[in-house]
């Protein structure tokens, strides 16, 4: 789904807004859920001495891993902030003031506030998708942050345990 964002727009725009917020707040769940096991995982095996060679290859490969997937939520998240700023003018320029005469102005819907109001009902479901990303883009980064506090863990681990046996 993220690949899916990140090469086509235009793929995602072919389905209903209702279809794409949804579309992306189960996979971002899946997402979130995966990362949250696999932390917990991980954290068990901080008990094991025999299990943290392992664990710290495995950690650096996902630390990779969401690295990775952050900057593909940057790159959507570019993307996507362009695709709705284009509409944004696109609908403005469709409701912008009407010029009646030199020196006057009629607004089709009233003010510009009513027009902002008009291009944000519009667009809700682009914001939706603006705002949802941000805040994995968050998860993601506080996800890469847990990552590095198990990294230093283990080498503390391993410290310890050099001094429990009088290295």
């Amino acid at each position: 789904m993220l690949k899916m964002m990140e090469n086509n727009n235009q793929q995602m725009d072919n389905l209903t807004p209702e279809q794409r917020v949804k579309l992306l707040e189960d996979t971002f769940t899946q997402r979130r859920e995966y990362w949250m096991n696999w932390i917990t995982e991980m954290s068990k095996c901080l008990k094991h001495m025999d299990k943290l060679a392992d664990l710290q290859v495995e950690i650096y490969s996902r630390r990779q891993e969401a690295l990775e997937n952050y900057h593909t939520l940057s790159n959507i998240l570019a993307k996507r902030t362009k695709l709705y700023k284009e509409r944004c003018a696109q609908i403005y320029n469709s409701l912008r003031p009407l010029k009646v005469s030199p020196g006057s102005t009629t607004f089709m819907y009233g003010t510009e506030r009513a027009i902002n109001d008009q291009i944000e009902a519009q667009l809700s479901s682009d914001k939706y998708i603006i705002d949802l990303t941000e805040s994995q883009m968050s998860y993601m980064d506080g996800t890469i942050k847990t990552i590095d506090g198990i990294i230093y863990s283990i080498n503390n681990r391993i410290k310890i345990e050099e001094i429990k046996i009088g290295r």
